[in-house]
């Protein structure tokens, strides 16, 4: 869901491309947050194994409640790897499926595409939304994107070593994708049903164009995200958090 650079190389570099390699890299002025993807490589990039990130293995299925503060969680996310994969920008990317109920009506159906340079950093190269009304009838595709289009570039999804006081841009199509995140702590003792969880990663996530809100998500060493927190002008407002894991 980065510094001051100009992508001046082809993707042709990466070890992994295919017949999608049609893409390319915009010459204008990048973010100062955005990792520069033209400078890494991609040799098994479906092969994960990022410490923070989960799902790893395809059949795996994460379950999360979500709802507002001082109400019943009302929102069920699914989230699993599936067995395909999608080539975005000459790199093979895994796909993370996520579904979201309401009440158990799916409201929204989202495809992922993540993957793994050859320092363990996740890249984030786009989604496809499908969104649905409260009656569970399609309403539109808002939300979808795909790094090399229309000047759309990756970012990080998760780094490998995250540094307090790292930021990075988790996407950038300007205008349009431009969430960030800052690494507050790498060491986060987190309580939810599950359990308690030691040296736990903490970010704040940003979108720029959603005004005063923010989130802090909490993910734990060899499991992934646990927890996330919605706050709006400072104030708690919504909390997820994972509640199973189906294997």
């Amino acid at each position: 869901m980065k510094k001051v650079l100009l992508l001046i190389a082809l993707l042709a570099s990466f070890i992994a491309c295919s017949d999608d390699d049609d893409a390319s890299i915009p010459s204008n002025t990048i973010p100062d947050d955005l990792p520069d993807v033209s400078q890494v490589t991609f040799t098994s990039p479906t092969t994960i194994t990022n410490n923070y990130f989960g799902p790893q293995d395809v059949g795996t299925i994460y379950v999360y409640e979500a709802g507002d503060i001082g109400e019943d969680p009302e929102e069920e996310i699914r989230i699993e790897i599936r067995a395909s994969t999608k080539t975005v920008m000459g790199v093979p990317c895994f796909i993370q499926h996520d579904v979201v109920y309401i009440d158990d009506v799916l409201i929204e159906d989202t495809d992922d595409w993540i993957a793994q340079d050859d320092e363990g950093n996740l890249w984030y190269f786009g989604e496809f939304v499908e969104n649905y009304d409260e009656e569970g009838n399609f309403e539109d595709n808002d939300g979808s994107w795909e790094a090399g289009i229309d000047d759309a570039l990756p970012g990080y999804w998760l780094p490998f070593e995250p540094s307090i006081g790292q930021t990075y841009l988790q996407e950038y199509w300007e205008d349009e994708a431009e969430d960030y995140a800052e690494v507050i702590s790498t060491d986060e003792t987190v309580t939810i049903d599950l359990g308690t969880y030691q040296n736990c990663l903490m970010t704040k996530d940003i979108n720029p164009f959603e005004g005063n809100e923010y989130e802090l998500k909490y993910y734990a060493p060899g499991i992934g995200l646990i927890k996330e927190e919605k706050y709006e002008g400072g104030v708690l407002v919504e909390i997820a958090q994972l509640i199973e894991i189906i294997e």
